[in-house]
């Protein structure tokens, strides 16, 4: 028997992994015969088309575009379809109609209040009309009131939904992201040099990321440190010219940061880093649960980061890595010395980070998981 699904798929930011994920253990399915057939309707933040996209409020409002171009999407399919999912509930709220006649599942990773409180890292601002965010908070509060099951990645968020939107406990199931272990636990590849502590962030927004502070914490490094270190630095939106600027500012104090630009998801390249990484550094000022984080794990890596979002659900301190205050270039400076000092330490958090990975942040079960509430949801009586 085929079950007929859809899936109204967020691309931005990691959302974008998360999707090339989810259809990665979808297609796996596929072809162990497993009689799952899905539609994809995906949702990019820039780039998606037709005239619909054009009109006033919908070309400059990100939940009018994707909500919008998820229900256009479905909305053709929802006469075979047996079940739906909605990643995240921005695509979902317009769609409240749909999900009562197709039995669906909202997911997401933070919610609406949880990304407000956060907005600022992602230039995101409330409206500050009470009278707006209300009705924003109606609609959201419908669309998971329309949904058969609500999915998180973290009891961060499951608590949110609780507490500030009403939904009962025994709707929600926590599922984290997937990473696909054979390909970030690739240990027997690595090419280690020997002669350095290779550190390794990752983040696209240099800014929010932590990448100001991940600098200043290096140049507080001793000199004798940095010489036996290595900082590689994968980003999106640190410019050649900032770069140069600061170079020619701090001179020697930065030479052993290199810099990657143009380093997709998921790419050789970057798997490449992760192998060659001794110490994932990850000094976030404003996140929900990212899949970088994730992926150092399973590569395992010990990961310095912050408590922000869900990650401290992720990140065990000094079991798994270090968390470490959100700005404070000190504490993240210490941290660092400490495990580029102590080999073994290092090296027993890395393995027990990658020991959590293969618990929780398994693709092939998380994926499962996902699409079993999916399926469940197609298959069972509303339950309100």
């Amino acid at each position: 028997m085929i079950t007929n699904l859809g899936f109204a798929l967020e691309y931005s930011l990691g959302h974008i992994t998360h999707a090339q994920n989810l259809k990665a253990a979808l297609a796996e399915k596929g072809q162990n015969g497993e009689g799952i057939s899905p539609t994809y309707v995906d949702l990019p933040y820039a780039g998606m088309t037709g005239a619909w996209t054009r009109l006033p409020g919908v070309r400059s409002n990100w939940s009018l575009r994707a909500s919008l171009g998820a229900y256009l999407g479905l909305r053709p399919h929802a006469g075979r379809l047996d079940g739906a999912l909605f990643h995240t509930q921005v695509t979902s709220l317009l769609s409240a109609g749909f999900m009562r006649r197709v039995p669906s599942v909202v997911s997401l990773d933070a919610t609406p209040l949880q990304y407000d409180a956060l907005g600022a890292f992602y230039g995101h601002t409330p409206s500050g009309n009470e009278r707006v965010e209300e009705i924003k908070k109606r609609l959201n509060i419908r669309a998971f009131n329309a949904a058969r099951a609500l999915v998180t990645w973290s009891e961060w968020a499951k608590a949110s939904l609780v507490q500030d939107y009403g939904i009962t406990p025994d709707r929600i199931t926590v599922i984290p992201p997937g990473i696909d272990l054979a390909v970030w636990d690739d240990r027997s590849e690595r090419l280690r040099d020997m002669d350095a502590v290779r550190l390794l962030f990752v983040g696209g927004d240099f800014e929010r990321k932590g990448g100001r502070t991940l600098l200043d914490a290096w140049t507080r490094l001793p000199d004798a440190a940095r010489r036996v270190s290595r900082l590689d630095v994968v980003t999106r939106t640190w410019s050649e010219a900032e770069e140069q600027r600061v170079r020619a500012e701090r001179g020697e104090d930065i030479a052993g940061v290199v810099v990657h630009r143009g380093v997709e998801p998921n790419s050789p390249v970057l798997r490449e880093l992760f192998r060659q990484a001794d110490l994932f550094v990850f000094p976030t000022r404003g996140d929900c649960l990212p899949l970088a984080v994730l992926e150092a794990m399973a590569a395992g890596l010990p990961v310095i980061t912050t408590r922000v979002g869900a990650l401290p659900e992720a990140v065990r301190h000094q079991e798994t890595g270090w968390i470490v205050p959100v700005d404070d270039s000190e504490a993240l400076a210490g941290a660092m010395m400490t495990l580029i000092q102590e080999t073994t330490l290092r090296q027993t958090l890395g393995a027990r980070a990658n020991e959590t990975a293969r618990e929780r942040f398994d693709a092939a079960r998380n994926y499962q998981a996902l699409i079993q509430v999916v399926a469940r949801a197609g298959s069972s009586p509303a339950s309100r």
